[in-house]
């Protein structure tokens, strides 16, 4: 019994230090899984086809050469605040920059709160100036910007972050 209390003595110290760093990277990580990069019902990857059945056709198409893609990337605008590119067919970035009832996955919108936005992603990974943004844990090349004025949403971007 004795040696059973001296062993148990010796790992609780252990067990607690495991328990407060696993903690702590559950604070600090604040990346969001894939299934949360959708924009007004779009995921990240939705074909030029999914989107136009959802939203028609749109008011405005560009095709650019894109360096980064290393080729094409056709942009649709739906008005003057929402925003799709697509490379190869498929949507790689959504941006929303004013309120017009387009949400994310998470319902959070242009006009949200900034204590909305934590209390749907976290803390984000990262602060640049006024943009919080959220990786996405497979793929930190892509994830969630969430512009923020006056503690509030004002512009909102999903898809690659570069």
């Amino acid at each position: 019994m004795e040696t059973e209390m001296i062993m148990m003595k010796k790992w609780i110290p252990s067990l607690a230090a495991g328990a407060v760093l696993t903690m702590s990277a559950a604070v600090c990580s604040a990346a969001v899984p894939s299934s949360a990069l959708v924009a007004g019902g779009i995921e990240y990857g939705a074909s030029e086809d999914y989107v136009r059945q959802v939203y028609g056709a749109p008011t405005e198409v560009e095709t650019k050469h894109h360096t980064v893609w290393n080729g094409e990337v056709t942009e649709y605008e739906y008005g003057d605040s929402f925003e799709l590119k697509f490379v190869d067919g498929y949507a790689r970035h959504v941006e929303i920059s004013r309120h017009n009832g387009i949400k994310t996955a998470a319902n959070i919108e242009v006009g949200s709160t900034l204590d909305a936005v934590k209390a749907a992603y976290g803390e984000p990974d990262k602060i640049r100036g006024d943009k919080y943004i959220y990786y996405c844990d497979e793929d930190q090349s892509i994830g969630l910007v969430f512009e923020i004025e006056n503690s509030r949403v004002d512009e909102i971007e999903m898809g690659y972050l570069g």
